[in-house]
């Protein structure tokens, strides 16, 4: 029943982000479709927008906007409905492919977490991060700061390595006050002014 309120009131945003806790059922799913086919603006997909996506990939063909996906490799097998293993043994491969065959920007996340383009199938992979950032949360910071790239105007190959980058560099300063173990999500928020400044 919010579908018409929020398609009136895309045109008010500069990036979109969403599936973060939205649950997975045919209301949700329908709102997803309705915010993929009609925005004009970049929109990210996680979490349970992924599983949707999983579910019915024909979803991303509506799209007329640049679109970013960022699954861990759950999500990732899912969507290509493979085990978890297969995604593991070739990360740079199934990014590559599948941003291109889908006209998706990926971050497939994970220890060198990959980051697809669609056109050229560059990828790139990062450097920074630790086994602290496995933790429920971690990938809701990392969808903010891209989205937030993206609403300022970065082009998305650009936001999602740049914000891949910051995320993991956060995370390594945070890792050095309180440890991989210890470290939260919270933590990672703190960092993200110091790992800007570095």
């Amino acid at each position: 029943s919010a579908t018409d309120k929020i398609l009136a009131s895309l045109d008010k945003y500069s990036a979109i982000v969403i599936g973060c806790g939205m649950g997975v059922n045919e209301d949700t799913k329908a709102v997803l479709k309705a915010v993929v086919a009609n925005s004009k603006v970049p929109v990210l997909i996680d979490a349970d927008g992924i599983n949707i996506i999983a579910d019915d990939i024909s979803i991303l063909q509506s799209a007329s906007c640049d679109i970013v996906l960022t699954p861990h490799p759950g999500e990732m097998s899912r969507l290509c409905g493979t085990r978890t293993e297969l995604i593991e043994t070739n990360r740079v491969g199934t990014a590559r492919d599948f941003a291109s065959n889908y006209k998706v920007y990926l971050a497939l996340k994970g220890a060198n977490t990959i980051v697809a383009q669609p056109m050229t199938k560059k990828a790139y992979v990062n450097s920074s991060g630790n086994s602290g950032l496995a933790k429920g949360g971690s990938g809701d910071v990392l969808a903010g700061m891209i989205v937030s790239l993206l609403g300022q105007g970065m082009e998305a190959f650009d936001a999602c390595c740049a914000a891949v980058y910051l995320h993991g560099l956060a995370g390594d300063l945070a890792a050095r006050e309180k440890g991989e173990r210890g470290m939260t999500p919270t933590d990672l928020l703190e960092q993200i002014p110091y790992a800007l400044k570095e």
